[in-house]
């Protein structure tokens, strides 16, 4: 497998904004051991990525990926029609290093349990409450990028399964 990097220029094949030294390099600054493959990594992190609501509009119909984009501004200023947001970049990273920590944004949520009994095997689930956890990694890098109002929202919730 080989990533197709997308450096704003509308990359055909395209299928991620960072390469796996910049996984790799960003985990490593934030004292991380990856112990699965970066590239794989990459490629599980833009399945999330990609499923998120952006504020703008693609730049062409036929572009393969979210990403660049008309229309986003970060902090009150423009954002070049051509560019990969630094924010977006660390989105893509952020979930790569929760995905690699067994918490998986897209992972199955399993019930909380309340109570566990061997002998007869017994087990009792947490009233309305759910195994989740919030990457607030995730939600920082990304939400200055997140479209807002309507049907989208810019707060999400991280599950760990």
């Amino acid at each position: 497998m080989a990533l197709v990097i997308e450096d704003g220029s509308q990359v055909a094949g395209a299928n991620s904004y960072v390469t796996s030294a910049e996984i790799e390099a960003y985990a490593d600054l934030r004292g991380i051991t990856l112990t699965n493959d970066p590239e794989v990594l990459a490629i599980k992190a833009m399945d999330y990525v990609e499923s998120l609501r952006y504020a703008g509009s693609k730049v062409a119909q036929t572009q393969p990926l979210q990403w660049p984009r008309d229309g986003v501004y970060i902090d009150g200023f423009s954002v070049s029609e051509s560019t990969i947001p630094n924010e977006l970049k660390n989105g893509q990273m952020a979930v790569a290093i929760a995905i690699d920590s067994d918490a998986d944004p897209l992972g199955n949520v399993e019930p909380a349990v309340k109570k566990e009994k061997v002998g007869s095997l017994e087990v009792e689930y947490q009233d309305g409450a759910g195994s989740e956890s919030i990457a607030k990694t995730i939600n920082a890098a990304l939400q200055k990028l997140l479209a807002t109002g309507g049907s989208g929202s810019s707060s999400f919730v991280v599950s760990r399964a």
